[in-house]
């Protein structure tokens, strides 16, 4: 149950961004020519409430506790003060920075057990939510390839 809230609440996430997007857009369309208001109702309706049902979905799930030490059962940890950082350059380069900067900032972190030293590997509150807005972003993108593949396809069957 816990993962099907999670993903639904991705999904809704990701569609409330893509509406809230496509809202600002008919803003500053000159073809359309969508009136303010209306463009406000589709942003606030179509897009801020999944949005806000997206996070009623996640909060449980991004604020949970870590995982607790191997060894010794602690749940108190601080970060290991490893100074180690993975580069990515090829997500860089080809995906862009937002991408390679979520995709870091997602992966788990070193941390030190305060009652035995052991360090070990936990998800964090902030990888929790960096890997929420990865999928979301990825999603995102997703939906905004198909929705303008299908617009392409609807005006190329036009006369």
């Amino acid at each position: 149950m816990k993962i099907f809230r999670h993903i639904a609440g991705i999904v809704l996430g990701a569609f409330g961004l893509v509406i809230m997007l496509g809202a600002g857009v008919l803003i500053f369309d000159a073809v359309h020519r969508v009136s303010l208001g209306i463009a406000v109702l589709i942003f606030v309706l179509l897009g801020l409430l999944p949005f806000a049902g997206a996070f009623v979905l996640l909060r449980s799930t991004l604020a949970a506790p870590g995982n607790s030490c191997p060894q010794c059962g602690g749940t108190e940890h601080v970060t290991a003060g490893v100074l180690r950082h993975a580069r990515s350059w090829w997500l860089f380069y080809i995906f862009g920075w937002l991408f390679a900067a979520l995709w870091r900032a997602s992966r788990k972190q070193q941390v030190r057990c305060v009652q035995c030293d052991t360090r070990y590997l936990t998800a964090t509150a902030g990888t929790r939510i960096a890997g929420t807005l990865l999928w979301m972003f990825l999603l995102m993108i997703a939906l905004i390839v198909i929705i303008q593949q299908l617009v392409e396809a609807e005006t190329s069957l036009a006369p």
